[in-house]
C-alpha cells in the first residue's frame, strides 16, 4: 500500500516553479535513507544515486515544482496582482486560498477575490476571469501595510490545500500531485531496492521547473547522460461525466505511447508491457496530443536516450484539489521496481537493437 505520510509530506510542501527548495528538502529527507549519494543541478533539482555493479545507468524523474503565482504588483488598496507560473484555468481561482511567502520566510494567507455579481449583466456574471487579471486579498487597508509586511514583487504564491483521504479510502486528494506523486514513486522504488545489489546505477531525481518548460529535466539529463530514462507524471482520467476512455482512476499503471513532447521508445514500451503481463500488473496505454513531460527533454540527451513516460491517472489536474487512486500508485511502483531489477547491459542492447 502507498505510504500516505510520504505522499502527504511531499504534496503539502510549498514549491512553485523556480522556488522548489522546501519540496527538495522533503525529498532529500527520504532519499538519504535509501541512496548512496545525493547531488543537485544548479537549478535546484535533486538526484539520489544508488550505485550498480555494471556500466549501465538508469534515470527516473518526477518533477517537484507545482503551478502557482508570483506577486506582480501591489495596488494602492493593498490587493495583490499576480503573474501565473504554469497553466491555470480561471475557473479554479475564485475564493481559493493562497500562501504568499516573503523573502524573510514569512507566510501570509490570502484569498482570490471577485467583484459582487449584483448589477452585472448575465454576460459579465458568467465571464471567467483571466488568471493574470485576478487579485488576492490578504486583509490590509492599503499598499503600505502590505509592503510593511515584507511583500515584494516576485514573491512566490502557493496554493493552500489539505491532504484528504476520500469516501473510498483508495481515493486521495491534495494539491501538487502534479507531480509530487511522481517524485513519491521515485522514492518508493529506491526504498524497495534498499539493501539490494542492482546491475544498473540508479538515479532518482526530483526535477525543477517542469511546468514552465521542462528545464530541470534538461539539466539533469545532461548531468547523468543515462542509458535509459523514465519520467513519472500524471495524466487525464477519463472517468468524468461526458468523458470516455480506459485510462481512469484504479486502472493500474499507465504506459504513455506519446504526448505533445515525446514518442515513447517502442522497444522500452514493449518491454514494459511484457513486465506487466509477467508480474500481473494491470495497465492501460495512453495517448495525448497536447502537453508534455520531462521525457520531452530526457529523450534528446546526447545521441538519444531510451525513454518513455509512466503516468498516474488524475482528476482535476492543474488545480489544488487533484484526486488520484492508490492502486495506480502501487501498480506504477511495482512495475518500475521490477524493471530496474531486470535492467542490465544485455537488456539495454536488446532495446537499442529494436530500432536498428
Amino acid at each position: 500500500m502507498a505510504d500516505l505520510k510520504l505522499i502527504k509530506d511531499m504534496a503539502l510542501a510549498k514549491g512553485i516553479s523556480g522556488y522548489e527548495k522546501e519540496a527538495s528538502r522533503v525529498m532529500k529527507s527520504y532519499l538519504e535513507e535509501c541512496t548512496d549519494a545525493i547531488e543537485y543541478d544548479t537549478l535546484g533539482s535533486i538526484i539520489g544515486i544508488k550505485k550498480g555493479t555494471e556500466d549501465v545507468s538508469f534515470l527516473m524523474t518526477g518533477h517537484i515544482d507545482e503551478i502557482g503565482f508570483v506577486v506582480r504588483e501591489i495596488d494602492e488598496s493593498g490587493y495583490i496582482k499576480v503573474n501565473p507560473v504554469g497553466g491555470w484555468m480561471g475557473q479554479n481561482l475564485p475564493s481559493s486560498l493562497m500562501t504568499i511567502t516573503t523573502r524573510e520566510g514569512k507566510e501570509l494567507i490570502g484569498v482570490f477575490g471577485s467583484l459582487p455579481p449584483h448589477g452585472k449583466s448575465a454576460e459579465e456574471r458568467n465571464k471567467v476571469v483571466d488568471p493574470k487579471d485576478a487579485f488576492i486579498d490578504i486583509g490590509v487597508k492599503d499598499k503600505q501595510e502590505a509592503v510593511d509586511l515584507g511583500i515584494r514583487i516576485g514573491d512566490p504564491i502557493t496554493p493552500k490545500s489539505e491532504f484528504n483521504v476520500l469516501a473510498n479510502e483508495k481515493y486521495i486528494m491534495c494539491k501538487a500531485f502534479d507531480d509530487r506523486i511522481g517524485a513519491c514513486v521515485v522514492i518508493d522504488v529506491l526504498r524497495n531496492l534498499k539493501g539490494e545489489k542492482t546491475k544498473a546505477t540508479i538515479y532518482g531525481a526530483g526535477t525543477v521547473q517542469e511546468e514552465v518548460g521542462l528545464r530541470g529535466a534538461k539539466t539533469v539529463g545532461q548531468m547523468v547522460n543515462p542509458d535509459v530514462a523514465i519520467a513519472l507524471d500524471v495524466t487525464f482520467s477519463k472517468d468524468l461525466p461526458g468523458e470516455k476512455g480506459n485510462v481512469k482512476l484504479g486502472c493500474g499503471a499507465v504506459l504513455s505511447v506519446m504526448d505533445g513532447s515525446v514518442i515513447a521508445h517502442t522497444g522500452l514500451l514493449h518491454e514494459m508491457e511484457t513486465i506487466c503481463e509477467e508480474e500481473g500488473i494491470t495497465f492501460e496505454l495512453d495517448m495525448i496530443t497536447a502537453g508534455g513531460t520531462d521525457s520531452g527533454e530526457l529523450s534528446k540527451v546526447g545521441k538519444g536516450v531510451i525513454n518513455m513516460t509512466l503516468s498516474l491517472p488524475s482528476r482535476y489536474m492543474h488545480s489544488h484539489h487533484t484526486v488520484i487512486h492508490q492502486d495506480d500508485y502501487d501498480a506504477t511502483v511495482k512495475l518500475l521496481t521490477a524493471f530496474v531489477r531486470k535492467l542490465d547491459r544485455n537488456l539495454v542492447n536488446k532495446i537499442v537493437a529494436s530500432k536498428q
